[in-house]
């Protein structure tokens, strides 16, 4: 896709998402044994965030190589796990894993949610796929929920005054970033088998 086609993507998609003033309001680590795997951190345009807020921006900035295929598979496990949406989230995975390609140190993926649909940005390409509000409820659910399985982390993104001063200076940008070698790639999580997801849903 042009430059000039993602940018005209990027407005009729988000007229005022591209300039807004992203508050940063917490961040956290994802660990995986002794290995970063990535950082996400939780953006609104007010610097706080109250249940169901929109705008709102989750960033993942990958420390690792991830397989986008698992990846997606880790997001709807654990979707499916908190047991809060009666929608197919089969259908959910075959777009994710549709969208998603292989993640590379130093990526960028932000998730962007508005109040009547949700995208994802991988470093300054909109993938193509906008998700309905429930799967907006649902995924935000997995790191913000009370029910969530990542407390800490859910502690951590939600913390108003911790790490601000960070934050401030790392303002998420939608461009590219450099793309480094490294020898480790985890699978994500090691749990959820790939193979039996993708017949479950074939």
């Amino acid at each position: 896709m042009k430059l000039n086609t993602i940018l005209c993507v990027l407005f009729s998609l988000l007229p005022q998402t591209l300039f807004a003033q992203w508050q940063p309001i917490g961040k956290a680590d994802y660990n995986w044994g002794p290995f970063l795997v990535y950082n996400i951190a939780l953006y609104t345009e007010t610097g706080k965030y109250q249940e169901n807020e929109r705008p709102l921006m989750l960033t993942f900035t990958y420390d690792k190589q991830v397989e986008g295929k698992n990846f997606a598979v880790s997001l709807i496990k654990e979707i499916d796990n908190l047991k809060i949406t009666q929608e197919d989230t089969s259908i959910w995975l075959k777009e994710l894993q549709r969208i998603f390609p292989d993640f590379s140190p130093q990526d960028h993926l932000h998730f962007i949610a508005l109040a009547d649909k949700s995208y994802f940005v991988l470093n300054d390409t909109v993938l193509d796929y906008e998700f309905e509000p429930a799967f907006s409820q649902a995924l935000t659910a997995v790191w913000l929920s009370e029910k969530s399985n990542f407390a800490n982390i859910r502690t951590q993104l939600l913390n108003k005054t911790e790490n601000k001063a960070a934050l401030q200076e790392e303002k998420p940008k939608l461009e590219n970033a450099p793309l480094n070698e490294e020898d480790v790639n985890p699978q994500l999580p090691p749990e959820y088998p790939l193979d039996d997801v993708e017949q479950g849903v074939s």
